[in-house]
């Protein structure tokens, strides 16, 4: 199979206030959230300027990415879509198959393959071209490079970067939290969310040992007030107290989980995990996300050129 456009898949975030409470509608679309339920979260984003950085950042990729092909020869366009919010992918599918592309390489915007999986990006293709009559537009999903070289060191490289805040002798005797968005525990040990749980210790691991960094742990944050069911555990409030209550100094919390700043990063960690942190006497630090370091542009065109090079097989019907 010829590939003729990348299709970059992300979940879509509020670029100005008026846009926030629209957008956490369509989120939560369908699922019985309560009005005033949304209304609270939205004043998560008053705290953080009254919108997400998310599609800009994304957009920054974009662009980058095409000056990334471009200069190693490869003429694909690439093309943007959120599941949730402007560019939406219905929109976005519609532009490809006008254009007449037919055959493209889908990139969710997410190391790990559950997590993908979890947002339902290949079955919102899927629902969004049976709708539209849309029958012959193929892709081939590149997911899963949470264990990939340049993914680590771009990781690295902010870790450290973050590290460089303290001086030489407390680094190693900081804590290193790295945070995962949490989702409902299951008590089936064959559910898919073994994997994310794997996913999300594999990348932690080869971080640490890349930075030579012993005293880590794995946290899960941004679990929703309203939610009744057991999640994943440890969550990252209850980690940092546990720390404090250790005699810790500081801790440094990593957003692996994560590729670029949205509501997540700026409110649930900056703004919430911050409080607790600093209300236990403790110094908080943070390292950036990844989606825009040099790194992560070098990986996405390789992992292109490889599927390139594969062709045809593992390709996803729309």
């Amino acid at each position: 199979m010829t590939f003729d456009h990348v299709f970059l898949i992300g979940y879509g975030a509020p670029s100005k206030s008026e846009e926030v409470m629209p957008y956490l509608r369509a989120m939560s679309e369908g699922r019985g959230v309560p009005e005033d339920y949304l209304k609270a979260v939205a004043k998560h984003y008053e705290v953080i300027g009254g919108r997400s950085p998310y599609n800009g950042q994304v957009s920054n990729f974009k662009v980058r990415l095409e000056q990334e092909l471009r200069s190693s020869g490869i003429s694909l366009p690439v093309f943007m879509g959120m599941k949730n919010w402007n560019p939406l992918l219905k929109e976005v599918l519609s532009e490809i198959y006008r254009k007449g592309f037919r055959k493209g390489l889908a990139i969710p915007l997410t190391p790990y393959r559950f997590a993908s999986s979890g947002a339902g990006y290949k079955e919102s293709l899927e629902s969004i071209c049976s709708a539209s009559g849309i029958k012959d537009l193929r892709y081939r999903f590149i997911e899963g490079w949470h264990d990939q070289e340049l993914f680590i060191e771009a990781e690295v490289r902010e870790v450290s970067r973050a590290l460089q805040a303290i001086g030489p002798v407390e680094r190693a005797a900081t804590p290193v939290l790295f945070s995962f968005h949490s989702l409902p525990a299951r008590c089936n040990s064959t559910d898919s969310l073994s994997f994310y749980t794997a996913e999300a210790r594999a990348a932690s691991v080869l971080v640490a040992e890349r930075l030579g960094h012993k005293k880590w742990t794995i946290v899960y944050q941004s679990r929703p007030a309203s939610a009744k069911d057991i999640w994943l555990a440890p969550e990252i409030e209850g980690e940092v107290k546990a720390l404090a209550a250790r005699g810790e100094k500081r801790v440094l919390i990593v957003p692996l989980g994560f590729l670029c700043d949205h509501a997540e990063i700026l409110y649930d960690l900056d703004h919430q995990a911050r409080a607790v942190v600093e209300s236990t006497g403790m110094e908080y630090l943070r390292s950036r996300t990844v989606l825009n370091h040099p790194k992560i542009v070098t990986l996405v065109r390789t992992l292109i050129e490889q599927a390139m090079a594969a062709g045809a097989p593992e390709t996803h019907s729309v």
